[in-house]
C-alpha cells in the first residue's frame, strides 16, 4: 500500500504579486538611493569648494584692507604735510611783510627766507602726491580742492569687491552644506524603506503588503525631499 506524498502547497497569486511590488519597490529605493548619495557627494564638494574660496578671498580682503591703510596714510601725510607747509609760508610771508612795515628788513628777510623754504617743501610734496599728481583726484581748478570722495572710493573699491565675493562663496558655503546634511536626512529615510521592504519579505502576504506600503510612504517622502531640495 503506497501513500501518496502531499504536495507543497502552491503560494495565491495575491502574495507572489505582493512579493514581485516589494522586489520593484526595493530596486527603486536601490536607484534612488545611488542617486542621492551622488547628489550629496557633489553638494559636499561644492560646499567644500566655497568654503575655500570664502577663507581665501577673507585673506586676500584682509591683506588689501592692511595695504589700502598704509597707503592712505602715506597719501593722508604727504597732503597734510603739503598744507602745512602751504599755511606756514603764508604766515612767514605775512610776517615779512608787517616787518617790513615796522622798519625791520633783516626781520622780514629772515621771514622771507623760511617762506621760501615751506613753500619749498611744499613744491616738493606736491609732486609727491597723489591728490594733485593723479587726474583722477588732482584740483580741476587752480584754487580747487583734491576729490577726496573719488579718492575714498576707488581705495576701498577693490577691498569692497573682495568683501562681497567673500561673503557671496560663504553664502554658497552655507547653501550646499545645508543640502548636503538634507540629502543625509534623505538617505536615512532611504534606509528605513530599505528595513521595511526587507522586513517585508519574511512576512505574511497580509503583513507584507502593510510594511510594503509603510516603506512606500518612507520612499515618496525622501523623493518629494529630493526633488524639493534640487527645486530651491
Amino acid at each position: 500500500m503506497t501513500e501518496s506524498i502531499p504536495e507543497p502547497a502552491s503560494q495565491s497569486p495575491g502574495a507572489e504579486r505582493y512579493k514581485t511590488l516589494v522586489v520593484v519597490l526595493t530596486v527603486i529605493t536601490t536607484v534612488i538611493t545611488a542617486i542621492v548619495a551622488s547628489l550629496q557627494a557633489d553638494a559636499n564638494i561644492r560646499a567644500s569648494t566655497n568654503n575655500g574660496a570664502s577663507q581665501e578671498y577673507a585673506i586676500q580682503a584682509s591683506g588689501e584692507l592692511h595695504r589700502q591703510g598704509l597707503q592712505s596714510a602715506y597719501d593722508i601725510n604727504v597732503f597734510s604735510g603739503y598744507l602745512k607747509d602751504t599755511q606756514e609760508s603764508l604766515v612767514f610771508s605775512l610776517t615779512a611783510l608787517e616787518l617790513q612795515q615796522k622798519g625791520d628788513p633783516q626781520g622780514a628777510a629772515a621771514s622771507l627766507l623760511k617762506a621760501a623754504i615751506s613753500q619749498a617743501r611744499a613744491d616738493k610734496a606736491r609732486q609727491f602726491s597723489i591728490f594733485y599728481t593723479d587726474p583722477r583726484y588732482a584740483p580741476k581748478t587752480a584754487d580747487g580742492l583734491p576729490d577726496m570722495k573719488a579718492y575714498l572710493a576707488d581705495s576701498n573699491a577693490l577691498a569692497n569687491d573682495l568683501v562681497k565675493s567673500q561673503n557671496a562663496a560663504a553664502d554658497a558655503y552655507n547653501l550646499w552644506n545645508h543640502k548636503a546634511d538634507s540629502y543625509t536626512s534623505i538617505l536615512t529615510i532611504l534606509a528605513v524603506a530599505f528595513f521595511l521592504f526587507g522586513l517585508a519579505q519574511a512576512l505574511s502576504p497580509r503583513l507584507r503588503l502593510l510594511f510594503a506600503i509603510f516603506g512606500m510612504v518612507a520612499l515618496a517622502g525622501a523623493g518629494a525631499w529630493m526633488v524639493l531640495i534640487l527645486v530651491i
